[in-house]
């Protein structure tokens, strides 16, 4: 992917990030039986796949696996980790110009990529292209109601790396200095709907709670309340949505 900063999730997460990676990959997992049965087969794409730690997640349903990213140095990891199966295909590719037929892939996944590519409609119309008909989509994005700007900023000639508050609440200032974007539900919708895209779901990761329960599960016991409270929070749909740092989306391919 054409990357504009390093992503906070997605194909690029440590292999110890197992609780939201596992959360992405099971999301995506759960759309399967949403594959039309004339597109069904076993063959999965994962654009943006980094060192492919949630590709492999994911990959044990499908026979056939393609992971495709820009940085080649995260490939090579991925390619040592899988080295002796022979079903793993890892291409340094372009997610503007994906290099497949048409109607290629049943599934398709795409964690923590949008926000970061240079040409935002033509990723989206390659996925599509090359997705086959009643075949399903799953992308993760960062979304703009989380109160922090998670991947930095550029303001003037400085650059801030911290997390910055408020700023994706101010949309004309988010576009002028973020270095990643953030989408709402609805612009998400309007991406992947006009091109015959029928949405099937949504939901939201928050692993800003995920990390706090699990530190506060290897606390002392007088603080067990304070990870079922994280783990409560978390599991709100509507608290859900504000605070998740990233939203889920599932799209199917319509006729």
């Amino acid at each position: 992917m054409e990357i504009q900063n390093t992503p906070v999730l997605g194909g690029t997460a440590p292999r110890h990030a197992t609780r939201t990676a596992q959360k992405l990959a099971n999301f995506a997992l759960g759309w399967l039986d949403s594959i039309s049965r004339n597109s069904q087969c076993r063959r999965y794409l994962d654009v943006g796949c980094g060192n492919g730690f949630i590709t492999e997640l994911v990959a044990p349903s499908f026979d056939e696996v393609v992971g495709i990213d820009m940085e080649e140095q995260r490939l090579e990891d991925f390619r040592a980790h899988v080295k002796g199966k022979p079903n793993f295909q890892i291409l340094l590719m372009s997610a503007a110009r994906i290099e497949f037929p048409s109607e290629f892939f049943p599934f398709i996944t795409a964690f923590e990529v949008l926000e970061h590519v240079l040409d935002l409609d033509a990723s989206v119309r390659e996925r599509v292209r090359v997705c086959r008909q009643g075949g399903v989509i799953v992308v993760s994005v960062p979304q703009v109601w989380f109160p922090f700007e998670n991947h930095g900023a550029q303001i003037g000639d400085k650059v801030y790396a911290r997390k910055i508050p408020f700023l994706p609440y101010i949309r004309p200032l988010h576009r002028k200095w973020s270095l990643a974007r953030v989408f709402s539900s609805a612009e998400m919708d309007r991406l992947f709907i006009p091109q015959r895209m029928e949405l099937l779901g949504t939901s939201y990761a928050s692993p800003q709670f995920e990390r706090a329960a699990a530190q506060a599960n290897s606390w002392e016991s007088k603080f067990a309340f304070l990870k079922h409270m994280l783990n409560r929070c978390e599991s709100i749909p509507g608290l859900r949505a504000l605070t998740g740092v990233s939203m889920l989306k599932a799209y199917r391919k319509s006729r």
